[in-house]
């Protein structure tokens, strides 16, 4: 009776066992084949009728036994007689996948193997478990823990039912991380060399690769090995040896029709004995996958664009050209699987150059007007890995701000009652024309009657009341405002006090607004940046209406130098504006002054190497150039923001995070003409942090505008923590989403400087809501993904858009 894994192994079985589809799966989708121990192994079971991996776990051993190596595994398709896909697997690809290594412990103790977020704070667990008493093959045993980390969660284990004291034991072992994690990515194909982008979507400034072909419709006799031929067995790569024999093997080429049979010319690898050296093909518009199976450019580039246009998976995409193969070869051809045709197109874009096409011709490479937006496009968090890097991770390199803490009362007017006091005064219908209202109630009154008359008293009432609270707050307002400012107060008197009242002026709506910014509850660094407070520090020393209308960074001081221009014949500005103005510079000074602690955070050390995008989801067009900063006196420093909340008056939950365990999508920025610079994957809900990460690590000076739906907390997040970074920076609310804003002032809406300065006119505020639509696409297709490959699918679908409207603009 041969020994399984010897030399005498029968392979002539395999093929009902669907051994060629297990090796696919593992190679190129990523399946699982853990190495636990020096000689151990944990595996997923394998269905030979569907050809599909299994959720159930077995063990797996080898050891060498005199010359023989020795393979047994414990899946109930091993057998003495008939080896299982497994056994062969680790025959064939073991020396290369999983070589001997002394340093390798012994899996004596419980191991834990895989670990799977389920839901927050809550994972899905499997420890490979030795018995007490025994350390052969068969004691072994997989055991499933459901739960959070203190070990409260569910047991389960088929051999032994004592599960607390396998909770016990499996919390002193303190493994809390996955195994083998690379082993997810996608396999790497015999094509190596850089491809060039789809012809519809090319640039100018793309570099030539090589000469472009027509789709290719008669394949060539032979496909012929080259200098540039090589193995993907190792890296640096096993090139083409002239001096070494060659032979010839059929393969097939997929078309956009049909496939092609030729042959090709292919040679032993010298360095793993059991793989082939190839063509790389890029030169006739192929794309070598395995030596066996080659698509044609064109065909993987219909793929790029059809789901770049609408939204198309790959499994509808596939079976749109399986029946087109059936067609145009009267049922004789078939299509490969969706499986395989997702991992050769997932290598193929991973040649593809796809770089310089995240910045805007237009805007430049730092443009001044950003646009800042979280997309729900997410994978299940059962994906998750532990590369996924965003810009809010601190490195142990980060620099730490000890000084920085919040710093309260940062408005205009730090006196809370005397804010609610003002607003109550300017908030409402003008309180010259209440008696007119009166007049007008009395005589539909009189023709009233019944219930509508009781109705119409009791607004009667409620309105008179309130007229009588507002009145009463005149002086409580003035005399408070004069405490602050002498002018202040004087110019709140002018235009809304008693007098005025009595006299039955209306104040002009520009004072109201002004008023109204004023008693703001947000800083007064919203209202007037460090950078605009200096302009406004020029028109306090030489008060003249060409200053005044340069503050256009300031609306509500912009609107009334325009008024009083139009009101004074002599062109000047009154003293005690001015003086307000002295007021509102002082205290903006004065608050700025107060933040700044420590000076802009140092930059990265030049020479080090920035990890790939397709591991830390990271992906922008501006290099790293700083370290996020850490600040442990900040509580959400310290304490993530749970859930995704983003702050307190205006919190925004994405509920469908958590119901489809998803993450917490991707964080975009735009131009205004909808080209993205570049994007990173959310693990959790969007918040302030990712916007502000971004930007202190990407940015070597920040944009003049960052617009974002949430930018009335996101101002006061980024100034508390480098507020010298952010001095000029202007934090505005787009006008779709400023309607839901009711709390928030003028000074955080776009359209707000829109109708001051007619140069902005040109922001579409709009532009991350078009790319959005766009990435609605993709939502589907992502949310079913392993993580490198929904960052690779993501980062695809943004360069093809980008290129499309570079294109349109050039």
């Amino acid at each position: 009776m041969p020994v399984p894994g010897t030399q005498k192994i029968d392979t002539s079985i395999f093929g009902s066992l669907g051994y060629e589809e297990y090796t696919e799966a593992i190679l190129q989708e990523g399946g699982s084949f853990y190495q636990i121990g020096r000689d151990l192994f944990v595996v997923n079971g394998w269905d030979d009728r569907t050809k599909q991996s299994k959720t159930s776990w077995y063990h797996l051993q080898r050891t060498v036994i005199g010359v023989d190596i020795v393979i047994v595994c414990r899946c109930p398709l091993a057998t003495p007689d008939n080896p299982c896909v497994h056994e062969r697997f680790l025959s064939e690809y073991g020396d290369e996948m999983f070589p001997a290594d002394e340093e390798f412990t012994a899996a004596a103790d419980v191991v834990l193997f895989s670990r799977q977020e389920t839901a927050e704070g809550y994972y899905l667990n499997y420890f490979s478990c030795p018995s007490s008493n025994s350390r052969s093959l068969n004691s072994r045993t997989v055991v499933t823990y459901d739960g959070d980390d203190g070990g409260a969660g569910n047991w389960s284990c088929k051999k032994d039912s004592d599960t607390q004291s396998m909770s016990r034991y499996a919390s002193k072992t303190g493994l809390n991380r996955p195994l083998c994690e690379g082993q997810t990515q996608d396999a790497k194909a015999v094509s190596y060399l850089p491809i060039s982008p789809p012809t519809w979507a090319a640039l100018p400034t793309d570099p030539v690769l090589y000469e472009r072909r027509l789709p290719l419709h008669d394949p060539p006799s032979i496909i012929p090995l080259t200098e540039t031929s090589s193995c993907c067995c190792s890296q640096p790569r096993v090139l083409f040896s002239p001096a070494a024999s060659t032979r010839q093997q059929t393969c097939m080429i997929y078309g956009l029709y049909g496939y092609l049979k030729t042959s090709i010319e292919v040679q032993t690898c010298s360095h793993c004995s059991h793989r082939l050296i190839g063509p790389d093909g890029r030169e006739l518009g192929l794309f070598n996958h395995n030596n066996q199976r080659l698509f044609t450019h064109d065909l993987l580039d219909e793929y790029t664009s059809a789901y770049t246009s609408s939204e198309t998976p790959f499994v509808a995409w596939v079976t749109v050209v399986s029946r087109r193969y059936e067609v145009h070869s009267g049922g004789a051809q078939q299509f490969v699987s969706n499986k395989i045709f997702r991992a050769a197109w997932f290598s193929y874009v991973r040649l593809q150059f796809l770089e310089g096409d995240m910045t805007c011709p237009r805007c430049g490479p730092s443009p001044d007007n950003t646009i800042w937006d979280g997309v729900t496009l997410a994978f299940n968090r059962k994906h998750l890995l532990p590369t996924l890097e965003p810009p809010t991770t601190s490195q142990p390199s980060s620099v730490e701000r000890q000084n920085t803490r919040y710093l309260p009362a940062q408005q205009l007017i730090d006196n809370r009652r005397l804010r609610k006091l003002i607003l109550k005064v300017i908030t409402g219908p003008p309180l010259e024309e209440e008696e007119d209202e009166e007049d007008e109630e009395d005589t539909e009154l009189t023709a009233a009657s019944g219930g509508a008359r009781s109705r119409k008293e009791g607004a009667r009432i409620r309105a008179r009341k309130e007229m009588l609270e507002r009145l009463e707050a005149i002086p409580l307002a003035v005399a408070g405002l004069s405490h602050i400012d002498e002018a202040l107060g004087s110019l709140f008197d002018t235009h809304f006090g008693e007098v005025s009242v009595v006299r039955r002026i209306v104040a002009p709506n520009v004072y109201r607004r002004f008023f109204a910014q004023i008693c703001a509850e947000e800083s007064v660094l919203q209202m007037a940046t460090a950078l605009a407070l200096d302009s406004l520090e020029q028109f306090v020393r030489l008060p003249s209406i060409a200053h005044g209308s340069a503050l256009v960074d300031i609306p509500a001081i912009h609107e009334i130098v325009t008024y009083e221009r139009s009101q004074r014949c002599d062109a000047t500005i009154s003293d005690g504006f001015v003086c307000v103005c002295r007021w509102i510079l002082n205290r903006g000074r004065m608050i700025f002054n107060t933040l700044v602690k420590s000076p802009e955070p140092p930059r990265i050390m030049p020479g080090i190497a920035e990890k790939s995008w397709i591991e830390t989801g990271c992906c922008y067009s501006l290099p790293k150039i700083r370290e996020r900063p850490k600040y442990p006196k900040l509580k959400h420093d310290v304490r993530n923001e749970v859930g995704g909340k983003r702050g307190a008056k205006c919190s925004k939950f994405y509920s469908q995070y958590g119901e489809h365990r998803l993450t917490g999508g991707i964080m975009v920025v735009w131009c205004t003409h909808s080209i993205s610079y570049g994007f990173h994957c959310i693990p959790r809900g969007e918040g302030r942090n990712d916007v502000f990460s971004a930007l202190i690590t990407r940015w070597e000076k920040p944009p003049k505008r960052v617009i974002y739906d949430f930018a009335c907390a996101l101002g006061p997040y980024c100034m508390t923590r480098e507020p010298q970074f952010f001095s000029g920076t202007q934090f505005l609310i787009d006008d779709f989403h400023s309607v839901g804003h009711t709390k928030c002032s003028a000074a955080a809406f776009l359209k707000t400087y829109c109708n001051v300065d007619p140069r902005l006119s040109h922001i579409n505020s709009s532009a991350g809501e078009c790319g959005n639509s766009g990435i609605a696409r993709v939502r589907k297709s992502v949310s079913y993904m392993s993580q490198s490959r929904a960052i690779v699918y993501t980062k695809v679908f943004l360069s093809i858009w980008n290129r499309l409207r570079i294109r349109s603009l050039e």
